[in-house]
Protein backbone atom coordinates (compact mmCIF):
# COMPACT_ATOMS: atom_id res chain seq x y z
CA UNK A 1 0.00 0.00 0.00
CA UNK A 2 1.45 3.30 -0.63
CA UNK A 3 0.66 6.54 0.54
CA UNK A 4 1.54 10.35 -0.50
CA UNK A 5 1.84 13.12 2.21
CA UNK A 6 3.86 16.60 1.66
CA UNK A 7 4.90 14.94 -1.97
CA UNK A 8 6.63 12.05 0.19
CA UNK A 9 5.18 8.52 -1.05
CA UNK A 10 5.55 5.66 1.08
CA UNK A 11 5.54 2.00 0.86
CA UNK A 12 3.75 -0.63 3.46
CA UNK A 13 4.87 -0.28 6.87
CA UNK A 14 7.86 2.02 6.29
CA UNK A 15 7.31 4.77 9.47
CA UNK A 16 5.58 8.03 8.22
CA UNK A 17 7.80 11.31 7.85
CA UNK A 18 10.82 9.55 9.35
CA UNK A 19 13.09 10.87 6.73
CA UNK A 20 11.12 14.12 6.62
CA UNK A 21 13.82 16.28 8.45
CA UNK A 22 16.76 14.54 6.14
CA UNK A 23 14.21 15.59 3.14
CA UNK A 24 14.16 19.23 4.17
CA UNK A 25 18.52 18.87 4.67
CA UNK A 26 18.50 17.79 1.22
CA UNK A 27 16.44 20.36 -0.20
CA UNK A 28 18.69 23.06 1.18
CA UNK A 29 16.20 24.19 4.43
CA UNK A 30 18.79 23.66 6.83
CA UNK A 31 18.65 26.74 9.50
CA UNK A 32 15.84 28.64 7.51
CA UNK A 33 12.02 28.10 6.70
CA UNK A 34 9.88 27.08 3.61
CA UNK A 35 6.14 27.49 3.34
CA UNK A 36 4.43 23.92 4.05
CA UNK A 37 1.94 22.72 1.67
CA UNK A 38 -0.55 21.18 3.30
CA UNK A 39 -3.48 21.83 0.49
CA UNK A 40 -3.80 18.28 -0.17
CA UNK A 41 -6.74 18.10 2.34
CA UNK A 42 -4.54 17.21 5.59
CA UNK A 43 -4.91 20.50 7.25
CA UNK A 44 -7.51 22.41 8.99
CA UNK A 45 -8.82 25.31 6.71
CA UNK A 46 -7.16 28.78 7.71
CA UNK A 47 -3.98 27.19 8.74
CA UNK A 48 -0.31 27.68 7.19
CA UNK A 49 2.88 26.04 8.30
CA UNK A 50 6.48 26.62 7.58
CA UNK A 51 9.08 24.51 8.83
CA UNK A 52 12.72 23.55 8.43
CA UNK A 53 15.39 21.55 9.64
CA UNK A 54 18.36 22.55 12.40
CA UNK A 55 21.66 22.00 12.83
CA UNK A 56 23.46 23.45 15.52
CA UNK A 57 26.52 23.53 17.21
CA UNK A 58 26.91 23.55 21.43
CA UNK A 59 28.28 27.24 21.24
CA UNK A 60 25.47 28.06 18.61
CA UNK A 61 21.73 29.11 18.60
CA UNK A 62 19.10 29.93 15.87
CA UNK A 63 17.22 33.22 16.13
CA UNK A 64 13.70 33.17 14.51
CA UNK A 65 12.24 36.15 13.46
CA UNK A 66 9.14 37.55 12.42
CA UNK A 67 6.52 40.11 12.11
CA UNK A 68 3.52 39.04 14.30
CA UNK A 69 0.15 38.93 12.50
CA UNK A 70 -2.48 42.24 13.64
CA UNK A 71 -4.94 39.48 14.40
CA UNK A 72 -4.35 35.95 15.12
CA UNK A 73 -6.39 32.61 16.47
CA UNK A 74 -3.75 30.44 17.02
CA UNK A 75 -0.09 30.50 16.42
CA UNK A 76 2.65 27.69 18.06
CA UNK A 77 6.15 26.58 16.67
CA UNK A 78 7.25 23.13 17.53
CA UNK A 79 10.46 21.14 18.00
CA UNK A 80 11.31 17.75 16.41
CA UNK A 81 14.32 15.29 16.47
CA UNK A 82 16.05 13.65 13.23
CA UNK A 83 13.09 11.24 12.72
CA UNK A 84 10.37 14.00 12.96
CA UNK A 85 9.62 13.24 16.26
CA UNK A 86 7.90 15.72 18.24
CA UNK A 87 10.54 16.72 21.03
CA UNK A 88 9.45 16.24 24.47
CA UNK A 89 7.45 19.44 25.05
CA UNK A 90 5.85 18.50 28.22
CA UNK A 91 8.99 18.03 30.54
CA UNK A 92 11.19 20.77 28.24
CA UNK A 93 10.29 23.97 26.57
CA UNK A 94 10.13 22.29 22.69
CA UNK A 95 7.20 24.69 21.95
CA UNK A 96 5.44 27.43 22.34
CA UNK A 97 2.02 29.14 21.30
CA UNK A 98 0.34 32.49 21.43
CA UNK A 99 -0.22 32.20 24.89
CA UNK A 100 3.40 31.33 26.23
CA UNK A 101 5.82 33.94 23.62
CA UNK A 102 6.79 37.36 24.23
CA UNK A 103 6.13 39.40 21.23
CA UNK A 104 9.13 42.34 21.59
CA UNK A 105 8.17 46.30 21.84
CA UNK A 106 9.14 46.56 17.54
CA UNK A 107 6.33 43.91 17.04
CA UNK A 108 8.65 41.44 15.98
CA UNK A 109 8.82 37.76 17.81
CA UNK A 110 11.94 36.50 18.57
CA UNK A 111 12.67 32.79 19.30
CA UNK A 112 16.07 31.27 20.15
CA UNK A 113 16.54 27.17 19.77
CA UNK A 114 19.77 26.33 21.38
CA UNK A 115 20.73 23.23 23.56
CA UNK A 116 20.88 25.38 26.77
CA UNK A 117 19.01 27.97 27.82
CA UNK A 118 20.25 31.38 27.16
CA UNK A 119 17.50 33.35 30.17
CA UNK A 120 15.15 34.12 27.39
CA UNK A 121 11.08 33.82 27.65
CA UNK A 122 11.41 32.53 23.86
CA UNK A 123 13.72 29.58 24.12
CA UNK A 124 13.11 26.19 22.65
CA UNK A 125 15.03 23.60 23.81
CA UNK A 126 16.15 21.44 21.68
CA UNK A 127 16.40 18.34 24.23
CA UNK A 128 19.83 17.63 23.76
CA UNK A 129 19.48 17.02 19.47
CA UNK A 130 21.84 18.97 18.20
CA UNK A 131 19.54 18.65 14.79
CA UNK A 132 15.82 17.95 13.88
CA UNK A 133 13.03 19.68 12.66
CA UNK A 134 11.00 22.95 13.45
CA UNK A 135 7.48 23.66 12.21
CA UNK A 136 5.52 26.55 13.10
CA UNK A 137 1.82 27.27 12.12
CA UNK A 138 -0.33 30.50 11.92
CA UNK A 139 -3.98 30.01 12.81
CA UNK A 140 -6.47 32.46 11.12
CA UNK A 141 -4.28 35.08 10.93
CA UNK A 142 -4.42 38.09 8.96
CA UNK A 143 -1.62 37.49 7.25
CA UNK A 144 1.03 34.70 7.15
CA UNK A 145 4.39 35.46 7.65
CA UNK A 146 7.38 32.83 6.96
CA UNK A 147 10.02 33.79 9.78
CA UNK A 148 13.67 34.38 9.00
CA UNK A 149 16.61 32.65 10.57
CA UNK A 150 20.24 33.40 11.70
CA UNK A 151 22.98 31.20 13.50
CA UNK A 152 24.46 32.94 15.94
CA UNK A 153 27.29 31.92 18.79
CA UNK A 154 25.23 31.48 21.90
CA UNK A 155 28.01 33.64 23.44
CA UNK A 156 27.16 36.62 21.16
CA UNK A 157 23.46 36.48 21.67
CA UNK A 158 22.87 39.68 24.04
CA UNK A 159 24.14 41.49 21.44
CA UNK A 160 21.95 39.93 18.76
CA UNK A 161 18.88 40.23 20.51
CA UNK A 162 17.08 43.64 21.71
CA UNK A 163 17.17 45.37 24.50
CA UNK A 164 13.60 44.70 25.53
CA UNK A 165 14.02 40.71 25.35
CA UNK A 166 11.86 39.00 27.61
CA UNK A 167 14.83 37.60 30.13
CA UNK A 168 14.01 34.61 32.95
CA UNK A 169 15.92 33.44 35.49
CA UNK A 170 16.52 29.99 36.08
CA UNK A 171 13.85 29.85 38.90
CA UNK A 172 11.02 31.21 36.51
CA UNK A 173 12.04 28.59 33.88
CA UNK A 174 11.74 25.79 36.59
CA UNK A 175 7.97 27.24 36.91
CA UNK A 176 7.35 27.58 33.15
CA UNK A 177 8.12 24.21 32.54
CA UNK A 178 6.81 23.00 35.94
CA UNK A 179 3.33 25.05 34.52
CA UNK A 180 3.42 22.79 31.07
CA UNK A 181 3.95 19.89 32.95
CA UNK A 182 0.47 20.74 34.81
CA UNK A 183 -1.08 22.04 31.86
CA UNK A 184 -0.54 18.87 29.77
CA UNK A 185 -1.61 16.79 32.68
CA UNK A 186 -5.45 18.76 33.04
CA UNK A 187 -6.03 18.50 28.92
CA UNK A 188 -8.78 16.60 28.21
CA UNK A 189 -8.22 13.39 26.58
CA UNK A 190 -10.37 12.61 24.10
Amino acid sequence: METSYLGVHQTGSRPFLIDHAEQLREQGYVNKLRTLDVTNGSALEGQFYYEGAYDLKPDEALIIESKVPEHCRYSSIILTNEIYETTNWIDNQASLNGSQYAVDKDGMLRVVVANRDPGVLNWLDTSGNPAGAVQGRWTECTSQPVPTTRVVKLADLSRELPADTRRVTPEERQRLVRDRRAAYLQRALW
